[in-house]
């Protein structure tokens, strides 16, 4: 399956973005005291989190559209309900956290990755076709 041959640079780009959003959104609100070693070692657990979740969240709908939908298709299909459970999900965390900085740091850190890794996901490859800026575009499901 094509999708799973891309699954790991996906995944290792989201949890490049996520330790980045994470540590942008912590050393901005004034947490930046002695964290410089947990930030290289926050990438092996934001690697697992990343992984875990978008398995388990993300790749279900693209594994079980079996019936001729590619990956364009799957996206417009169930990103907005999926984006929209997300966006409830954190946003409820948030509101139980008391609006803490840290887990709003991490909860919107979770967002946007999940919405990032969506697009990594369902987007066409473009390949150059020659010299004259001509681009033609390769569906992921069949490469």
């Amino acid at each position: 399956m094509a999708t799973s041959n891309k699954l790991m640079p996906i995944l290792l780009k989201a949890s490049l973005l996520a330790t980045v959003l994470f540590w942008t959104f912590e050393i901005s609100s004034g947490n930046y005291n002695n964290i410089s070693p947990f930030i290289i070692f926050s990438i092996i657990p934001a690697f697992i989190l990343c992984s875990f979740t978008i398995i388990i969240t993300i790749m279900p709908f693209i594994w079980s559209e079996k019936n001729g939908r590619n990956r364009t298709e799957i996206f417009k299909k169930y990103f907005p309900y999926y984006s929209i459970i997300a966006y409830g999900v954190c946003s409820y965390y948030i509101i139980l956290s008391n609006f803490d900085d840290s887990v709003c740091s991490f909860m919107l850190t979770i967002f946007l990755t999940l919405m990032q890794s969506w697009v990594w996901i369902c987007k066409k490859n473009t390949i150059r076709t020659s010299h004259k800026n001509d681009f033609k575009n390769i569906s992921n499901d069949k490469i």
